[in-house]
């Protein structure tokens, strides 16, 4: 390798290592309320809990398919050497020569009635499918909530650590213009020194503010079970305040929407209905069942080939046989089973049926507290509205006053920290009303999205 060769070499390796370096110093893309919400999802423990249920539903749907339309098959064969006196199993006759024998066969049972017993336990298995489809649905639904309110809220904290930026930046700038009329001798030094005592407090403050959105931004991450929270950041879309048109619709109207689409009410009533099918079933083990029986065999013996000359294939095909039938097996006494199974199935039913009422009326009250929490929290935005408007206005004449030596270093202050305060409010009041809002809308479109 000669000295240019070398040269583009080291070249080319710190270019890479810089281009490296660069890459893992660079924040990973923000991510957005849409991706939080796929990202908890797909990833919780209780949701894949749930489908792995829901899975297992489904293969029991597909057994009671099977079990209802298709016959059962079954082959056996053997092969065995015969000592001492014995039947022949080919002859029926008694001997007691050592002897090598084989059996082949092939039987089968469909049942022609049991009262629909099968397509019962057919009914009942789809819907115990439906209802843990709809479970699985509903614990979605709580994640995408519960993922959304702690998204709301790491936003919530970026705009208050915001306002405690301002804060050290209003602070900090009425200290440097103190500090240049403490020196040219136009004001005391101690008002130079109430401002740094209050620029060290503002300083505290956005300390505590960014330890917050730490705070909250961890508990999104750990909500979302996301393994690297420390290079989690979060998109600030540019949310607008929503509009009053859900909580003009009565509670009573929003609660009946509810119960047509939300997956909790759908998984209890699909519930109730496999419990039906489930006493049914317990009902039908009452009549007797009935079934075609079904086979075909044959088989051989070395005994027979020495007597009669008959090698392995002729066997197997002089003694073929076939057999078709019909059973019927009826349960007259089992010690009281059949009765316990239905009295079993009928319990489970009317606490099937207890378990929807519950569902029921936990939503009636979930969506009445959702739309009276909604028309409070307007209320609320609101009047943080008018309190910052105000708290402007005084902070201004307060800044005019103090400007010209009106006013006190300790109610500029005052007038100042109200209007953070003020501010502070109205952000918390704003980001409460906005999920408030999508918790109504939730209820009405089954649906999360900010």
């Amino acid at each position: 390798m000669n000295c240019n060769s070398r040269m583009l070499t080291t070249v080319l390796g710190m270019v890479l290592s810089l281009s490296v370096a660069k890459a893992q110093q660079e924040p990973k893309e923000a991510w957005t309320i849409d991706e939080c919400v796929s990202y908890a999802v797909e990833n919780n423990i209780q949701v894949q809990q749930s489908n792995l249920d829901q899975k297992l539903a489904l293969s029991n749907r597909k057994q009671s398919f099977w079990n209802t339309y298709t016959p059962s098959l079954s082959a056996n064969s053997s092969y065995s050497w015969n000592f001492g006196f014995n039947i022949d199993p080919v002859t029926n006759l008694p001997s007691s020569v050592t002897r090598r024998t084989f059996n082949l066969g092939v039987s089968g049972n469909l049942i022609l009635f049991n009262a629909f017993q099968n397509q019962r336990s057919l009914r009942q298995s789809n819907l115990t499918y439906l209802a843990q489809t709809y479970t699985t649905q509903d614990i979605e639904n709580d994640i995408k909530l519960n993922v959304a309110s702690a998204f709301l809220q790491v936003l919530l904290n970026k705009e208050i650590k915001a306002v405690a930026e301002e804060q050290v930046r209003v602070t900090d700038l009425q200290t440097r213009r103190m500090k240049q009329l403490v020196d040219a001798g136009a004001r005391p030094k101690g008002d130079l020194l109430q401002l740094e005592a209050q620029l060290a407090r503002d300083n505290q403050n956005l300390i505590a503010t960014d330890n917050q959105v730490t705070i909250s931004r961890l508990q999104l991450a750990n909500l979302m079970q996301l393994e690297t929270p420390s290079d989690f950041r979060v998109a600030s879309p540019d949310l607008e305040i929503p509009g009053t048109e859900y909580m003009a619709r009565q509670p009573e109207y929003i609660y009946q929407t509810a119960l047509e689409q939300q997956a909790d009410i759908k998984s209890a009533e699909a519930s109730v209905l496999s419990s039906e099918a489930n006493v049914d079933v317990a009902k039908a083990n009452y009549y007797p069942t009935v079934s075609l029986a079904f086979g075909a065999g044959s088989n051989y013996s070395s005994q027979v080939e020495e007597i009669l000359d008959q090698d392995f294939s002729q066997q197997l095909d002089n003694n073929f046989n076939q057999f078709v039938g019909f059973n019927l097996n009826w349960t007259l006494w089992n010690r009281y089973q059949l009765r316990n199974q239905s009295q079993t199935a009928r319990i489970n039913l009317t606490r099937a049926q207890l378990n929807l009422e519950q569902t029921k009326n936990t939503l009636r009250q979930a969506v009445f507290q959702a739309h009276a929490d909604s028309k409070a929290a307007y209320n609320t935005y609101l009047a943080a509205e008018k309190a910052v408007e105000a708290s402007e206005e005084s902070f201004k004449y307060a800044e005019d006053r103090y400007e010209v030596g009106a006013l006190n270093q300790f109610d500029y202050e005052n007038a100042k920290n109200s209007l953070a305060n003020a501010q502070s409010e109205m952000l918390r009041a704003k980001y409460d009303y906005i999920f408030k809002i999508k918790v109504l809308e939730f209820y009405l479109t089954n649906q999360v999205n900010l």
